[in-house]
């Protein structure tokens, strides 16, 4: 590995519900040490000065924003990491709004989901990183 190669992508989990944050947190215990939890999309927001390499996004979070709202104002700053959309709203209209904002993937929040979440977000990085996550 070279000094060049980033050993750790920085995953950003933006999650309000503490048990999902725990749920996520295991899953992607394997990919990365470098994980970072926001409850609200305020906090997720003022931590940006630091660029992560993928973003898990919920739609509903504790706060005055949603995750559309974070997510729109993600676009209007221009930042490219790739977003995986992870929410129990599944209204056609959200999920169509959020869909066109452009991100990677859109999956149903249950503890059912969680695998897929995983897989996602390791194809993702690997793809964009050319990382190559430990099972």
């Amino acid at each position: 590995m070279t000094t060049m190669q980033k050993a750790q992508p920085t995953i950003f989990v933006v999650e309000d519900n503490p048990v999902f944050q725990t749920l996520v947190l295991k899953q992607l215990e394997n990919i990365s040490q470098d994980i970072h939890v926001f409850s609200t999309g305020e906090t997720f927001l003022a931590a940006l000065d630091r660029r992560p390499d993928i973003i898990i996004l919920d739609y509903n979070l504790d706060g005055s924003i949603t995750g559309y709202d974070v997510l729109k104002e993600l676009k209007k700053r221009s930042l490219s990491s790739p977003v995986i959309f992870f929410s129990s709203n599944l209204e056609i209209a959200v999920t169509s709004s959020i869909l066109k904002l452009g991100v990677v993937e859109y999956i149903e929040k249950t503890i059912f989901t969680l695998p897929r979440l995983k897989n996602t977000i390791t194809r993702v990085l690997e793809s964009s990183m050319g990382l190559r996550a430990s099972a």
